[in-house]
């Protein structure tokens, strides 16, 4: 992927608001557009994912994804690597089907 690029898209960040979370279905207002932390979503260091790599995610799902040791908040991740990559990726999908839905994205 070109690393000199980076895709930035304020519509897509400003949407997760008021969004049930795509991992708990939380719809607690603390929905947030939470990046992917794969270098391969062009994370690096200083540099947040492209913005098309991202989850509407709660913060209590947010958190646990870039902090949390032990099960996610829906009991079903546990806190390793392959299993945030996972959820991640399965929140992540969701949230593009929703932003195609809406209109966001096309």
């Amino acid at each position: 992927m070109n690393q000199r690029f980076h895709y930035v898209n304020p519509k897509i960040h400003a949407h997760a608001n008021g969004m049930p979370c795509q991992n708990c279905e939380a719809e607690d207002g603390t929905t947030v557009f939470a990046h992917s932390n794969m270098a391969e979503h062009g994370k690096c260091k200083g540099r947040k994912a492209h913005s098309l790599f991202g989850a509407f995610l709660c913060v209590r799902c947010h958190s646990w994804l870039d902090q949390g040791k032990g099960r996610d908040p829906t009991g079903v991740w546990q806190g390793d690597r392959q299993d945030k990559r996972e959820m991640f990726l399965k929140a992540m999908f969701r949230t593009q089907i929703i932003l195609l839905r809406d209109g966001v994205i096309g």
